[in-house]
């Protein structure tokens, strides 16, 4: 998860690189560090905490260094420590590296280093790879690097350097992204572990694939494969994203993509809809209505909250299209041994298109024959370009590492993306016109739900004591559920677990009494009346409980402590508003216990490892 940059050129390669690392703090905050060469030797500075931090570090020094490397850390061996965080060098300090990834026999080479008599500084796995660089290296960088490679085990992103090469950076990948751009006219290259961190729409852009090695100068990039022959890469113009970093007002990135949802909602639908006909159409769609006709079944892999919206998707796709339909973990997934047939398609979504376990399951069902559909927000990712076909959000970038604007142009997407699939099959005109209706009018039933906001912090003040919540639902409720209880758990630190309502009796109501707030989803009509029996079941032994329900909902008033009237929507799409009004409790009531909203401890926003 962690982030890499690096500079070769004319510009001051500190300045440059600590500005691309902070268009990739999504990827980690726990610490951060830069290395490069002056005067013949490593200058490096490491720092605990935000880029920032290492920002204030720097200042101040009149320091005109050959070329950088740097790096921002989210913690997988070895504490968030200035000894852990990365550049990591060898003993001597001739080699700097920063790496992503993890090398799963660093133990093992460890110990047979110690045996000859190497000494080791940290606590991490990052480390031996410097170690082994400077042990084989004779002179020959590149092949220093290349013997250190195969003795590794696991899969990386690496880019170092050493003493006595001041114009050349060693680059190198195994189911890690990372990218160069490369400008021949101001003679500079740039490293990244996201191409969007570039910020410079003139350069020329190559991709490492598995087991590359670069060689990088400021004029010049030569790829290699592990037998030292030449690769000939191809480089691309690409259409970079504009991460604007602005809060526009609002205290936290977080509330305010929370309130940007009716317009992504509106990007994400725009275009893509055929009023006259009640059905979808894709712009640049690389699968023809012939292949979308003949799947006969669906699998849809991620990871987090975009598993959420893929079990939701899940569920509309068997209701509305009648396609045997399964969402997956991908990170349980990729171990199975999975049935993959010609007429499956398989929807991969993640936001970043860089989670690692979804990017692992796609090659996998791809090896198997499968036709891989990526829904994904940002273009130029690893999954966009290992997938057949894609969808993108159009969310435009999302800073908090809690996804809610993301999320629900997800759900938007496959939307639209049910709604063709039904139409090629059992659904006629006029029910696919009353759908798409319901679609088109989400940016209004999530402004209502918007203007909600203090009845929603009022309640939040109400529940933020509370150490222990169940989000409860049924039907499309229960993942909107899931949704629910981790955006509270990731930001409030809140034991917070989504739940189906009817199995609440099949055990976990022996954790109901006082100290253990309810939150109900209602949303469902067609699963209502049982779920007003799971909260009388719930009421009857002495939980709070809040309830989410439609609009004068008969009886909901008399069973619930409280009550957020919502706005009525059709079942199938119930899950967006609610999940908005779930975004807003959790906001809330982490704003009310103090907790760090935009950057929450221990998560990262690109999840980059197993």
């Amino acid at each position: 998860m962690c982030g890499i940059y690096g500079y070769v050129g004319p510009k001051n390669p500190a300045d440059v690189c600590i500005h691309g690392l902070q268009f990739l703090e999504y990827r980690g905050y726990d610490s951060s560090g830069i290395a490069g060469i002056h005067q013949g030797s490593l200058f490096w500075r490491k720092e605990i905490g935000k880029i920032d931090q290492l920002k204030t570090s720097l200042s101040g020094l009149d320091l005109k260094l050959d070329l950088a490397i740097a790096h921002t850390r989210w913690a997988t061996h070895g504490k968030p420590t200035k000894e852990n965080a990365h550049p990591h060098f060898d003993e001597n300090q001739t080699v700097a590296v920063v790496h992503n990834g993890i090398i799963e026999n660093h133990f093992a080479l460890r110990e047979q280093l110690k045996e000859k008599g190497i000494r080791f500084h940290s606590d991490t796995d990052s480390e031996i790879i410097a170690q082994l660089v400077a042990h084989f290296y004779e002179g020959d960088l590149l092949s220093a690097t290349q013997k250190t490679l195969s003795c590794l085990q696991g899969f990386w992103a690496i880019a170092l350097i050493h003493k006595d090469h001041p114009d050349t950076i060693i680059a190198a990948t195994r189911e890690n992204p990372l990218a160069i751009g490369m400008s021949a006219c101001r003679k500079e290259t740039y490293i990244s572990s996201d191409v969007n961190a570039f910020h410079h729409p003139d350069l020329d852009v190559m991709f490492l694939r598995n087991d590359e090695i670069a060689v990088i100068t400021s004029h010049e990039v030569q790829v290699f494969d592990p037998a030292s022959t030449p690769v000939s890469k191809t480089t691309e113009r690409l259409s970079l994203e504009n991460l604007s970093a602005s809060k526009n007002g609002f205290a936290h990135f977080m509330l305010k993509e929370i309130f940007e949802q009716p317009n992504t909602i509106r990007q994400a639908l725009h275009n893509r809809f055929l009023e006259e006909f009640g059905t979808a159409e894709f712009e640049n769609f690389h699968l023809t209505p012939q292949e979308l006709s003949s799947v006969k079944r669906v699998l849809i892999l991620a990871c987090g909250t975009s598993w959420h919206a893929g079990c939701i998707a899940a569920s509309w796709l068997e209701d509305l299209a009648r396609i045997p339909t399964q969402a997956e973990i991908a990170s349980e997934f990729r171990y199975k041994n999975p049935i993959i047939s010609e007429d499956t398609l398989v929807i991969a979504i993640s936001q970043s298109g860089e989670t690692f376990d979804t990017i692992a399951s796609v090659r996998e069902v791809k090896a198997k024959g499968a036709k891989v559909l990526a829904i994904c927000n940002a273009r130029n990712s690893t999954l966009t370009r290992d997938a057949d076909a894609c969808l993108f959000l159009r969310a435009g970038p999302e800073i908090s590492v809690c996804s809610t604007k993301a999320f629900t142009s997800q759900l938007a997407v496959l939307s639209l993306f049910t709604l063709l699939m039904a139409r090629l099959r059992h659904m006629d005109k006029e029910q696919g016109k009353i759908f798409l209706k319901e679609i088109l009018d989400l940016p209004q039933k999530i402004s209502q739900v918007l203007e909600l906001k203090e009845e929603i912090k009022r309640l939040a003040k109400k529940y933020a004591a509370y150490n222990h919540f169940f989000f409860l639902g049924r039907n499309t409720m229960y993942p909107t559920s899931l949704e629910g209880a981790l955006k509270l758990k990731e930001i409030s630190y809140i034991h917070a677990i989504g739940y189906p309502a009817g199995e609440m009796k099949h055990g976990p109501i022996a954790l109901v009494d006082a100290n253990l707030a309810v939150v109900g989803l209602c949303g469902n009509q067609k699963t209502l009346d049982k779920m007003l029996s799971n909260l009388m079941e719930i009421k009857a032994r002495g939980a709070p409980l809040l309830a989410l329900a439609p609009i004068n909902t008969p009886q909901i008033d008399k069973i619930a402590d409280d009550v957020l009237w919502l706005p009525p929507i059709q079942d199938e799409l119930a899950c967006i508003p609610y999940s908005v009004a779930g975004q807003l409790l959790a906001y809330y009531i982490a704003l009310e216990r103090g907790t760090e909203i935009d950057q929450p401890r221990n998560l990262a926003k690109s999840v980059t490892v197993e």
